[in-house]
């Protein structure tokens, strides 16, 4: 339960700092997007202790014998490279498959970033997201003989990120400490630009921790300003309650 309480404590520390430092100011730290938020992410974690746990404890193939990695700071690096890597391509897949995408929108409806946001998404989200670890150190790699901590602290970077990037939380890009960031790590302006509500003409910034993949494969989107609106365009746009989004129901 480490990892949960992690993620946990990551979202209500980010969700405190949006409200002492926030970007959009007459946002407020709970509004009815935050309280659909947690309450989906609560669902969700249910779905994964009664369902998805069970189904990944038969994941355990290791086709890739990963005992050359002795030490334990290289069993983090390589874990968090290649989860880093694979959100990536998996977070580009889900906007550029159009069938991917149909479940993807729900974590785009939103107008209001808070450090919630990233517990909006559809099961089918979910489920892909839930197995990636898995399929990555069980069925690719044989990591059983590796301390229990590493991919916990790997999986845990990334949930704490989740929550950053997507605070109500000014960033000033023109700080010198906020420039030597930003050559490497996600920020809530860069993801800002993730949820242009000009999705279909403004698309890019996948990455979930690191920002070099958007640059490496070209798809860093990032304007000096924050964008004008967030969420969906009219033609993709669902109702916001917690069935709907998962029913995928347009507004009527």
């Amino acid at each position: 339960m480490i990892g949960p309480l992690i993620q946990g404590t990551a979202l209500g520390t980010f969700l405190l700092l949006g409200g002492a430092l926030p970007r959009e100011r007459d946002q407020g730290i709970v509004t009815k997007d935050t309280v659909i938020n947690v309450v989906n992410g609560l669902v969700l974690f249910g779905i994964k202790l009664a369902l998805i746990d069970a189904i990944l404890a038969y994941l355990s193939m290791g086709w890739i014998d990963a005992s050359a990695l002795s030490e334990p700071w290289q069993q983090f690096v390589v874990a968090f490279l290649l989860l880093d890597f694979s959100r990536y391509w998996l977070h580009r897949a889900h906007h550029r498959v159009s069938f991917l995408w149909l479940f993807h929108r729900v974590h785009h409806m939103t107008e209001r970033l808070d450090a919630t946001a990233g517990l909006r998404m559809h099961v089918v989200d979910f489920i892909q997201l839930a197995l990636l670890p898995s399929v990555l150190f069980g069925v690719l790699l044989e990591t059983s003989t590796w301390p229990s901590w590493v991919l916990i602290a790997a999986l845990s970077v990334g949930a704490v990120f989740d929550a950053f990037q997507h605070a109500n939380l000014r960033w000033n890009c023109a700080h010198p400490v906020a420039r030597v960031w930003g050559m490497l790590f996600n920020h809530p302006h860069f993801h800002a630009w993730h949820h242009v509500r000009e999705g279909s003409r403004c698309d890019g910034n996948y990455g979930n921790t690191l920002v070099i993949w958007d640059r490496m494969f070209g798809t860093e989107v990032t304007g000096e300003e924050l964008p004008e609106a967030l969420g969906l365009e009219p033609d993709q746009a669902l109702r916001n309650d917690l069935l709907s989004m998962q029913l995928l129901r347009r507004p009527s």
